[in-house]
């Protein structure tokens, strides 16, 4: 089986595997990570950023934007913390190109919210739900002050 075919990020958006898909579109796949955090992938195989064309990474940063947005108002977090990694090397372990949201607030010490090993799917059903309402209606777009409280 070709990496593509084993990939489980292609399995996903082939509707082989199961996810919370939070957003798609016909480049563009967002949906949640066992951890319960969004990840923003391209719909075609790139295994990383060094296969990554110039117009895909632009579609992959414009939903990152939408999806940030989504993060902050859904999830009434205080900011978001994007991360990506590239080879083995640098801790990455799913070889198809994804761009990770984390949600973000001032006590967290970069622990709660994502960091258990992997969030149940009671709590993923509801964080989806919560980032997927505010893309749908387009309330993602919120104001810093607005944006407080968990």
């Amino acid at each position: 089986m070709g990496n593509q075919q084993a990939c489980t990020a292609c399995r996903i958006i082939r509707k082989e595997i199961s996810a919370y898909v939070i957003d798609e579109d016909a480049h563009i796949i967002v949906f949640l990570s066992l951890e319960n955090h969004p990840l923003v992938a391209p719909k075609t195989h790139i295994p990383d950023i060094f296969a990554l064309d110039e117009a895909t990474g632009a579609l992959i940063m414009q939903a990152a934007i939408r999806v940030a947005n989504a993060v902050r108002a859904g999830l009434q977090c205080e900011g978001v913390y994007l991360t990506q990694a590239n080879g083995a090397a640098a801790g990455q372990d799913l070889f198809h190109y994804h761009l990770h949201i984390y949600p973000r607030w001032h006590d967290d010490k970069l622990t709660a919210y994502w960091n258990t090993a992997q969030a149940d799917h009671e709590l993923r059903r509801v964080t989806a739900e919560r980032i997927r309402a505010h893309l749908v209606t387009g309330a993602g777009v919120v104001p810093p002050q607005a944006a407080s409280g968990r």
